[in-house]
């Protein structure tokens, strides 16, 4: 069977910022963190000239599970989405293009 979904993995700061800057409006971000404390998925995608965040639950079990969504945000730059990804993730980076 043929895999129709690519991913490209992505593990540093720097290569996340750079693939953010370069992201089209049919692909998206998958960033795996913490927000609040809590475990959780980040799926970033941008329409435009603003990126769309929106923050789930991330439970575990065989293999981790999207649970209930815990935030949505619009922001205007790459910028703002930086400075608010990097509260989530930590300095070794799992993130996912797809």
């Amino acid at each position: 069977m043929l895999d129709f979904i690519y991913e490209k993995q992505v593990r540093s700061l720097a290569g996340l910022r750079r693939e953010i800057r370069r992201l089209d409006s049919d692909a998206g971000i998958r960033v795996v963190g913490l927000y609040r404390k809590r475990p959780c998925f980040a799926f970033v995608t941008r329409f435009v000239g603003s990126y769309t965040v929106m923050v789930y639950e991330r439970k575990e079990a065989k293999a981790p599970k999207v649970g209930k969504r815990l935030l949505s945000k619009e922001f205007d730059s790459p910028e703002e989405l930086d400075a608010f990804l990097l509260g989530i993730t930590s300095e070794k980076v799992h993130a996912y293009i797809y």
